[in-house]
């Protein structure tokens, strides 16, 4: 059977969006970040008052992995107010297309955080499990 260019051209464009369509899931990861708050020290109480229901609305969206997440308190060097934080986004692409809901918990994080010592309010880069038993 014989086709014409133009069938041919339009089945492998066919097969070419299907193709991408049909991506693999593992297209869009998990992603685990640390995430470190330099926090103010006027609102250090607030910022821990605020997580448990930005947490809730986090899983109720389902943007984070099922593993619990991991909050500590303490301070830094110079003995002011810090929190870091271990949790897993469900796919790579969740922070930069986080729904408004929780954009305003970020906005809110962001009054609560300040510059200090050359780091940002919040920094959170992405980190992986090192298994250390056989």
């Amino acid at each position: 059977m014989l086709w014409s260019a133009t069938t041919a051209a339009a089945l492998a464009l066919t097969l070419a969006a299907t193709a991408q369509s049909s991506k693999p899931a593992n297209d869009d990861p998990p992603e685990t970040v640390l995430a470190t708050f330099y926090l103010k020290p006027d609102k250090v109480d607030d910022f821990f008052k605020m997580m448990p229901e930005y947490w809730q609305l986090l899983r109720k969206l389902d943007l984070v992995d099922g593993e619990p997440n991991l909050l500590l308190r303490g301070n830094d060097a110079g003995g002011k107010p810090i929190a870091v934080e271990i949790f897993t986004w469900k796919h790579t692409s969740t922070p930069d297309n986080a729904p408004a809901a929780v954009q305003h918990y970020w906005n809110q994080m962001n009054e609560m955080v300040e510059k200090r010592d050359g780091h940002q309010g919040i920094e959170f880069p992405e980190v992986h499990i090192v298994p250390t038993t056989k």
